[in-house]
């Protein structure tokens, strides 16, 4: 009799078990169980679309005025492990090259944001872009 219980207790959790297994699924995570980043992409130069390394990449909600500074690696791949749903605005910024500013990129809960950003260094060391309280005065 006591074979006959054990055999319906296993019978009536397994099912509960492989439940609880699919329910909880993958939930955003590799294989690996790390979660998926809020947003990755490549930062690549705009003719030759080699990827750019130390792409200073600044992110904030709209309206905030709290940034979250990232950097692009070698391979010129970021990754934002955490954001907050909403609308935002993303700067690009590297010696050398035009900043690159994005603004109105909706970011959904739970749903990973992939971005690939071209930025050009043609005219990046154009003076007439940069600003200096001297040249101002020079102008008068």
């Amino acid at each position: 009799m006591r074979g006959k219980k054990k055999i319906l207790l296993l019978l009536a959790i397994l099912p509960l078990a492989l439940l609880t297994k699919a329910n909880n699924g993958n939930n955003g995570s590799d294989d690996r169980g790390k979660p998926e980043p809020a947003i990755s992409g490549l930062v690549s130069e705009t003719g030759t679309k080699k990827p750019v390394q130390g792409v200073t990449i600044s992110i904030s909600g709209k309206g905030q005025d709290k940034k979250e500074l990232f950097t692009t690696d070698a391979a010129g791949n970021f990754k934002v492990p955490q954001m907050p749903a909403g609308e935002l605005i993303i700067i690009l910024e590297k010696k050398g090259y035009k900043t690159f500013r994005k603004e109105g990129v909706t970011l959904k809960e739970g749903v990973p944001l992939k971005l690939n950003f071209d930025i050009s260094n043609e005219g990046a060391d154009d003076e007439s872009d940069v600003f200096h309280p001297l040249r101002m005065m020079d102008s008068e």
